[in-house]
């Protein structure tokens, strides 16, 4: 706990000391004077007139949502004022609206004019006129065409100035949610082909795979957003992929919450979590079929939103009741939590209507891009810890991977493992043969000098059986004094020389320690001498020649 305490004030400084650092990094000042034009504005709709009018709050000031058809006439009460600016050009974000701009009575900019029957989407996004170059003087005029039913007809701070500098204070205005975007997009794809890639060959990862495309299609959803890719992209597609992510959100959150609370009974969020993504499957599809248009799904959607937090604290409360919960689902519920917060409040945005752009508000600018930040960062540490739990495991299945396969005093394979090699063997074709080996006056050794001694006559021999047939053979210790070694296939002139050599290495042994008496019985057999052909024949054959080694051994002794 402690460590993952510490990893994430780490990841939070971190995440800060990169935000200052951007900041600092991407601060601009215009090089030629922008004049701001958002106040100051007389409007004319529906045969009524509005004085000095903000147009960053209009539909507030006239106290309506527009429908489709509805056309509004915005006059710049005073002319615009000379200013030496190369490239001038007319900065202003719309929403869903067609428009016209003049100058005087001279159309100087339009889009999509021809069509303002609703059917064809126009999306929010920035537009830019350029201007005159004798501009100043002259009255500014915008007619705006609303395509959408229930939409607001707020304009984004009517700017006029030279065009790179109105371009890169756009684009400095959300330099952190810019990056943000990016790397999450990049970051999701990126963890995305990690957790795969890893799934292949452990369990567990589908958690991981469900946070890296949630995070993916945050970015794809903040980088639409905020307007980053306003030059690049048509509005109408960037404004479908915003809506788009932001439905296909919900059900990657309750996907998560099933997996990260399997095993509980989750009858209730599964099916709210299959119907929101039904739901925005729906929604992408009437949309793509040109029926209605995306955006017209946004409450339904701000009300499944609203269900989703009653059931994400239903989940908190019983995973802080439970004590069994472990420190992966405590770091991504977290993680989840936080994140789930900080969209909240794009949700106040839509409802209450406080702001036309998140530029307008500091808390809004940078809030959800740090919330998604910090569930990258429990991600990161949900790896992190994943990964040292699956070491963990491993390290513990080899130790008892040795534990039953290897001999623990001589540390070669035991009775198990020749038991499986000799059922594999028994398999092929080959004329296999197999040597059987008991150690002479084991026992004696153990009644008069000790088992201490006789461990180190056990493992001293093993050690030489190792020396002489690593690379030609399998050795074993299959019983207290018995080792066996299985030759897949071997000359028997080449198994007489290393026999040979065994027992030459065994009385070195005698003269370096000679409190043991270093000697073996063997006896080997091949696959070809057996009637059956099978292990159990081959084994038998080769143990009966080691018993008769044997008994001329002690016959030797008693003369």
């Amino acid at each position: 706990m402690r460590k993952e305490s510490s990893f994430l004030i780490f990841s939070i400084i971190l995440m800060l000391s990169i935000f200052c650092g951007l900041h600092f990094m991407f601060s601009f000042t215009p090089e030629y004077p922008v004049t701001n034009l958002s106040k100051g504005w007389n409007v004319s709709y529906q045969d009524q007139a509005y004085l000095n009018t903000d147009l960053e709050h209009l539909s507030s000031q006239l106290k309506t949502t527009f429908s489709k058809g509805d056309v509004l006439t915005l006059n710049l009460t005073k002319p615009l004022l000379p200013e030496k600016v190369p490239f001038p050009c007319l900065f202003f974000k719309s929403s869903f609206c067609a428009y016209e701009v003049y100058l005087d009575d001279t159309l100087i900019g339009s889009r999509f004019t021809e069509d303002t029957s609703g059917y064809t989407f126009l999306g929010i996004g920035y537009n830019c006129i350029m201007l005159p170059a004798d501009y100043s003087g002259k009255k500014l005029s915008i007619i705006l065409f609303v395509t959408e039913n229930e939409c607001r007809a707020d304009i984004l701070s009517p700017m006029i100035g030279n065009f790179d500098d109105l371009y890169r204070i756009i684009l400095t205005s959300v330099t952190f949610p810019a990056f943000t975007s990016v790397f999450l997009i990049l970051f999701g794809f990126v963890f995305m082909l990690i957790s795969l890639i890893f799934s292949v060959k452990t369990t567990g990862f589908y958690s991981q795979i469900i946070c890296a495309f949630l995070s993916s299609i945050v970015g794809l959803w903040m980088i639409n957003a905020y307007n980053i890719i306003d030059f690049y992209v048509n509005p109408s597609i960037m404004t479908f992929i915003e809506f788009s992510a932001m439905y296909l959100m919900l059900p990657l959150m309750y996907m998560l919450i099933f997996d990260l609370h399997k095993g509980q009974d989750n009858s209730v969020a599964m099916f709210l979590g299959y119907s929101s993504l039904a739901f925005a499957l729906l929604f992408i599809a009437l949309h793509l079929l040109n029926i209605v248009h995306i955006q017209h799904f946004r409450f339904p959607y701000y009300l499944m939103s609203g269900i989703w937090y009653v059931i994400l604290i239903f989940y908190i409360v019983r995973d802080i009741k439970s004590k069994t919960k472990t420190p992966s689902t405590r770091t991504l519920m977290l993680g989840l939590t936080v994140f789930s917060w900080t969209l909240a409040a794009y949700g106040f945005v839509g409802l209450t209507q406080a702001v036309v752009d998140y530029r307008q508000s500091i808390v809004f600018n940078y809030l959800v891009p740090l919330g998604s930040l910090f569930f990258v960062i429990t991600q990161l540490l949900n790896h992190f810890i994943f990964m040292t739990r699956s070491f963990v495991q491993r390290q513990e299945y080899a130790s008892l991977t040795q534990i039953a396969y290897i001999d623990n005093l001589t540390d070669i394979p035991n009775r198990v493992s020749a038991d499986n090699k000799l059922l594999e063997i028994g398999k092929t074709n080959n004329d296999f043969c197999i040597l059987s080996l008991d150690l002479n006056g084991l026992k004696a050794v153990n009644d008069n000098s000790g088992h201490p001694a006789g461990d180190r006559l056990l493992k001293s021999f093993a050690a030489c059986l190792k020396e002489v047939f690593e690379g030609t053979g399998e050795y074993f210790r299959i019983g207290g004094d018995e080792f066996l070694v299985l030759f897949s296939s071997i000359d028997k002139n080449l198994l007489d020389s290393l026999l040979a050599d065994l027992d030459s290495k065994l009385q070195d042994l005698d003269k370096t320690d000679p409190e043991a008496n270093h000697s073996v019985s063997y006896g080997y057999a091949f696959r070809s001498e057996t009637k059956d052909k099978d292990t159990h024949s081959v084994y038998m054959l080769a143990d009966k020649r080691m018993y008769q080694s044997k008994q001329k051994y002690y016959d030797g002794l008693r003369k």
